[in-house]
């Protein structure tokens, strides 16, 4: 890069302040990331001072960006008992899936009456990418996978508003998506399921596709249900004995 002379007005006149990314954003981020993932699991405490410590910073961005997770509908912060990730009732499974439902029903039997080879094949890539991280125990990496295989079943249809629905969706479903996962056996359901999804899309047979796609959302909000019941109980429980 040419070095500008420090004498130059003109290029001084022109050049920005540059802005240093906030350590505020980069906790958020962070923090974010983890309970998306499920690394950090719903119901579980945020302690601010270990959040700080293990992240290297004051406790001064770690609690902006708890405030602002709180406003993402991700964290909970309750006056003298501090944060938790959020914990979704009952209700909000229930909604949230049937949302979910009405949207990827009709898309999978969209995409059933006539389905895109390139499509098919691309499914076919993310069901062996899913089990490949379930395999090796790479717990992101399953999420990331197994999140995608709705992801191009509704690029492939093309709706943007079908698209916006599922997104506005995202941080609960989230939520429900790592309770659900927590339960033995669910992360090799889900994979079973969307082999379902997929066989029934090869086969072009639309009722098939809307079925397969029903049985693993309601298998995602019973699990989710009986995950989180089962976590409540564990919390009363610890609470009783504390």
């Amino acid at each position: 890069m040419r070095e500008v002379s420090d004498t130059s007005s003109d290029a001084r006149r022109q050049r920005q302040p540059l802005e240093p990314r906030s350590l505020e954003r980069e906790v958020y981020e962070t923090l974010r990331g983890e309970i998306l993932t499920g690394i950090v699991a719903p119901g579980q405490a945020l302690i601010e001072a270990q959040l700080a410590v293990d992240l290297g910073v004051s406790k001064t961005p770690v609690r902006e960006a708890l405030i602002r997770l709180q406003r993402d509908g991700l964290v909970e912060i309750r006056p003298y008992r501090g944060a938790r990730v959020r914990r979704p009732s009952g209700d909000d499974v229930v909604q949230a899936v049937e949302a979910r439902m009405w949207v990827e029903t009709q898309v999978a039997r969209a995409l059933a009456a006539e389905p895109p080879a390139e499509l098919l094949a691309r499914l076919a890539e993310n069901i062996d990418a899913t089990q490949a991280a379930l395999d090796a125990d790479d717990y992101e990496g399953f999420v990331r996978t197994v999140r995608g295989f709705s992801q191009l079943l509704l690029e492939a249809h093309g709706n943007r508003y079908a698209m916006q629905v599922v997104e506005s969706l995202h941080n609960i479903l989230a939520l429900i998506g790592s309770a659900f996962r927590r339960a033995p056996g669910r992360k090799q359901e889900s994979i079973d399921e969307h082999r379902a999804i997929l066989a029934a899309l090869a086969a072009g047979d639309p009722d098939a596709a809307d079925a397969a796609t029903r049985r693993h959302l309601e298998s995602i909000k019973r699990g989710a249900i009986e995950a989180l019941s089962a976590g409540a109980a564990s919390s009363r429980a610890a609470r009783i004995a504390e």
